[in-house]
């Protein structure tokens, strides 16, 4: 039995203004490749996508996806592609998805993957 989706106008609290405020050392780095110059920040960048995706207590060397990440470094795919394939790898679903409740899992996902929280619980369903 399928669970119907609800019909509900989404709803925003207009967080992405531009020019609302001043970049400083306090405000989050901006990562993409197309600034990228050396192997270190590179490395920084694949650091700072397993930090976000698998959160900090899951950053295990099982978890790694070398693939991906050979990818990245070479170019062949975008940083929105490398988290889109952390997100949906093998031991995020095994870490995540599977010891969570459906819920519990869409707010995890919307925190991790678009780093805000969600704004209602209608937007959990």
């Amino acid at each position: 039995m399928t669970i119907p989706l609800l019909e509900y106008p989404p709803s925003t609290q207009n967080q992405r203004v531009a020019g609302y405020e001043v970049s400083g050392d306090e405000q989050p780095k901006l990562y993409t490749t197309a600034n990228l110059l050396s192997p270190s920040e590179m490395d920084e960048l694949i650091r700072a996508a397993y930090g976000q995706i698998f959160h900090e207590q899951q950053i295990l060397k099982s978890n790694r996806q070398t693939f991906l990440e050979s990818q990245l470094r070479f170019g062949q795919i975008t940083v929105r592609d490398f988290i889109r394939g952390l997100a949906t790898s093998e031991p995020f679903w095994q870490r995540n998805y599977q010891t969570n409740n459906n819920y519990r899992f869409v707010q995890m996902c919307v925190q991790r993957i678009l780093g805000r929280d969600v704004y209602s619980e209608r937007e959990k369903l």
